[in-house]
């Protein structure tokens, strides 16, 4: 039998690699299955593949990329042995109860079963044997004693010399990190200087709210945040590497890509430990401890979105939402005025300050477990959101979303507890974190909501276009009363230098945005970006795949006009949704625009969603005629978001 021969319509990535490719599109089974990029473009080749020096350090960057994967499954595998787990304890208490008939005759752990049995005993409530851990004061146990929150144990060990994974319960008094190597201690400070601003640009802690003092003191006591950060910035470090200004020798790139996959190894199974932990114990009576965990997840789930692993995020905010819930279920419930009870999160706030039930008033400093818990909300809430749409499903953490995300009404939500009138009245203002208001993410969250209802009620032959198009006039007509507020008077042209700045990364360096008018224009733009491209997306919902629509057109016209308007290139990384929502639907003459906006970023769009969100872009353009000429039918921005074989969290 004569060989196969090999395809020459196959893509660019096989054929660099000189493998046999099926040529299914938008992504070949080849690639799909190594979860590296899948380049079509039938004869016209790429600028790299030249048969000389690019096509050489294209084909090297292919192998470190197939290997970094492999990596990220080999890792996703193992935490998935250890996450495995449909529901968290809610009181550990009643789950010792439960199992002491047996704690002596039982030798096995949580850390000893295998996955469904975990799952399995989490879903009767059965977790954590005796053996292993002991309820708090008892001294039934054999195994270890965790104590807390108010009397936390401690634990110390350093990093570059000892990579011991300790138990998360109880945040360390002494740093973990004394014996750190030199260049983890720079990747730290490049963590804090460029990877956290580049991440969160609008994040600005005032000096009377502490700050981002919590973040140095987090990443000293909590070895997954730590690991986390070493791993992120140490890829942070081989994207930048790719400036015309800043050269590194190819062996220095993949000791660094090694170092990046241990860090993140470590961190992955600190993170397994603890949430075994939370599993065996419950979160109830922990809730410094719980909020601890909550933002290794959130900080890992970052970061699997920085350096684009695009499978393994949703198994992270899975984790993260479940944990989340639980403290509030557990931690959040206050004595309302005039008795009963109601859900409060400054009664979890109250809970992680410097003393058990020490109330904090406005523009005092936070404490670290207070900054960093509505931190890590704010992103949840921001990541959960997103997530939705390209999930087709409504917002998991909805439920809160009025509580966190609004005034307190106490007509309607009941009166504040007394001990709580010196907290701000908005739990979560996103312009403090995100650079939005919040009003603009709830209304995202609404329309979430709305698509997966009218596709659910659709499938079951149930839809009632009446009341499709009565919510969604109510959620258009909060967000174009809001936008009516925004003020744009002061949003400036971009500095002609800012497009090709000097040094590329001033501007996402934390001084570079510090004047207050400046964060105000970056608001005031961005929160416009946003709602416009959420009318689109509220368009398409209602109307379907129809690119030709007047509303449609004149939507993008201005989402794009407003990005343009943007100071800095920076700024399209706060943006990238709104970005690819706008994308999707533009015209092929206006394809162009999209692809010099990323290119703007210089070799950081390889740092973040930027780099997915042209893919996403790419593969809808390149698949127009298809989806139009079946008149969209079954196709959404829900379905583009999924067009890359994966949903996309585009954050």
């Amino acid at each position: 039998m004569s060989a196969r021969t090999r395809s020459l319509a196959g893509c660019w990535t096989c054929r660099l690699r000189r493998k046999k490719c099926d040529e299914a599109k938008p992504m070949c089974n080849a690639c799909a299955a190594l979860e590296i990029e899948c380049l079509f473009g039938g004869d016209q080749k790429p600028e790299w593949m030249d048969g000389g020096d690019k096509q050489r350090e294209r084909a090297e960057w292919v192998k470190l990329e197939v290997k970094r994967k492999a990596g990220f499954r080999r890792e996703r595998r193992l935490l998935l042995e250890g996450l495995e787990v449909s529901s968290i304890s809610i009181d550990g208490d009643d789950l010792m109860q439960d199992s002491s008939g047996s704690a002596s005759g039982s030798s096995g752990s949580v850390l000893g079963r295998s996955a469904p049995a975990v799952a399995t005993a989490a879903k009767e409530g059965l977790v954590g044997g005796g053996s292993h851990v002991s309820p708090a004061g008892s001294g039934t146990g054999t195994g270890v004693e965790l104590t807390p929150s108010s009397s936390a144990s401690t634990n110390g060990g350093g990093v570059g010399g000892n990579n011991t994974v300790l138990p998360a319960w109880g945040l360390p008094t002494t740093v973990v990190w004394p014996e750190m190597a030199e260049h983890e201690v720079s990747f730290i400070m490049m963590y804090l200087d460029y990877v956290f601003p580049f991440l969160f640009p609008f994040y600005r802690p005032p000096l009377m709210h502490g700050g981002r003092g919590w973040l140095l003191a987090l990443l000293t006591r909590n070895r997954s945040l730590l690991h986390t950060a070493l791993g992120v910035a140490g890829h942070f470090f081989n994207v930048t590497s790719g400036h015309p200004g800043i050269a590194m020798h190819q062996l220095c790139k993949a000791h660094s890509f090694d170092e990046m996959q241990r860090q993140q190894e470590l961190a992955l199974t600190q993170l397994q430990r603890d949430m075994h932990d939370i599993v065996t114990r419950g979160v109830r009576g922990y809730p410094a401890e719980s909020s601890r965990v909550l933002g290794s997840i959130v900080q890992l789930l970052t970061f699997e979105v920085a350096i684009a692993n695009t499978g393994g995020w949703t198994m992270h905010l899975d984790a993260a939402i479940e944990l989340y819930t639980a403290i509030m279920e557990n931690h959040g419930v206050s004595d309302a005025t005039g008795g009963g009870s109601m859900t409060c999160f400054t009664t979890i706030l109250s809970q992680l300050g410097p003393g058990p039930g020490i109330h904090m008033p406005h523009n005092h400093p936070w404490s670290s477990d207070q900054a960093a818990l509505r931190f890590f909300t704010a992103y949840l809430l921001f990541f959960d959101t997103l997530a939705s749409t390209a999930l087709e499903a409504p917002p998991r953490l909805q439920r809160w979303h009025q509580h966190l995300l609004t005034v307190h009404d106490e007509t309607t939500q009941g009166p504040i507890p007394a001990d709580h009138k010196g907290y701000p009245e908005l739990h979560i203002d996103l312009r403090d974190f995100l650079g939005l208001q919040n009003w603009v993410l709830i209304a995202i969250g609404e329309i979430a909501a709305l698509d997966a209802w009218k596709k659910e009620a659709k499938k079951l032959g149930r839809l009632s276009v009446t009341q499709l198009v009565s919510r969604a006039a109510a959620i258009e007509r909060n967000l174009r009363e809001n936008m009516a507020t925004i003020d744009l008077s002061f949003v400036k042209p971009p500095c002609p230098a800012a497009k090709d700045p000097l040094d590329p990364f001033l501007q996402y360096t934390h001084h570079a945005v510090l004047l207050p008018a400046v964060v105000d224009e970056g608001v005031a733009g961005l929160t416009y970006v946003w709602a416009q491209s959420a009318l689109t997306y509220l368009s398409v919902v209602v109307s379907g795949w129809q690119p030709a629509n007047p509303e449609i057109r004149e939507s993008v016209a201005l989402t794009m006009a407003m990005l343009a308007a943007l100071p800095t290139p920076a700024c399209l990384r706060t943006c990238v949704w709104p970005f690819t929502i706008t994308g999707c639907m533009a015209t092929p003459e206006q394809e162009q625009v999209f692809r010099d906006a990323a290119a703007a970023m210089g070799p950081l769009q390889e740092f973040g969603t930027i780099k997915e969100a042209l893919a996403v872009m790419e593969n809808v353009w390149a698949n127009r005629a298809e989806i139009e000429g079946n008149s969209g039918t079954d196709w959404d921005l829900a379905a583009c978001l999924g067009s890359l074989r994966h949903p996309s969290l585009l954050v």
